[in-house]
């Protein structure tokens, strides 16, 4: 389907701006340290006060995406080995119910960072003087995609009949396995 492959797409140059934004924030840190700590050392009086601070409004916008292109994965925190051990229908009618909860939550984050955005617009941050609506659009944006990609999980499951039940993490895949299997030897 058009919908997934597009959606699929978005989430592939999203993984690709999350590693570009964690080494920018990996050289902001580690010239931070050079400039507190080495520079320092050598009696010059130097100081970065803007490397906190971005590294900080990065880090927020690496949190929020990373959370929406985990949404994807369905790579979030879940109880796979109880929604395994009951029946197929009650496990599918769980993890469905699941997606619509969370689909809620990230509408309430949604609203809820317009709302910040709002109020960042009369804010500027205290050292680079930017717009806090900036930073406070992460919310937004990321509970946004988190949305688009929860649906497009639906989506995926009911268009191309995939299975919602299907575990994708190989260690989780393994735990299941384990589970069964002692399972069984202690039915025995």
């Amino acid at each position: 389907m058009v919908f997934v492959k597009w959606v699929d797409k978005l989430n592939q140059v999203l993984e690709k701006l999350l590693g570009l934004v964690l080494a920018v924030m990996t050289l902001v840190v580690f010239y931070q340290v050079m400039v507190r700590f080495v520079l320092t050392s050598f009696g010059g009086q130097f100081s970065a006060p803007w490397t906190e601070e971005l590294a900080r409004y990065l880090m927020i916008w690496l949190v929020f995406i990373g959370g929406a292109v985990a949404a994807r994965k369905a790579n979030s925190l879940a109880v796979e080995i109880l929604i395994q051990s009951v029946p197929p229908l009650v496990g599918r009618l769980v993890k469905i119910g699941s997606h619509i909860a969370s689909l809620i939550f990230y509408a309430f984050i949604f609203v809820i960072g317009l709302v910040w955005i709002q109020f960042g617009l009369s804010e500027t941050s205290p050292v680079m003087k930017v717009s806090m609506s900036y930073i406070y659009a992460a919310m937004s944006v990321g509970s946004g995609l988190m949305i688009l990609n929860t649906i497009t999980i639906l989506v995926d499951a009911y268009v191309n009949k995939k299975d919602i039940l299907e575990v994708i993490d190989v260690e989780v895949e393994e735990a299941l396995a384990d589970y069964k299997t002692n399972r069984k030897e202690t039915a025995v």
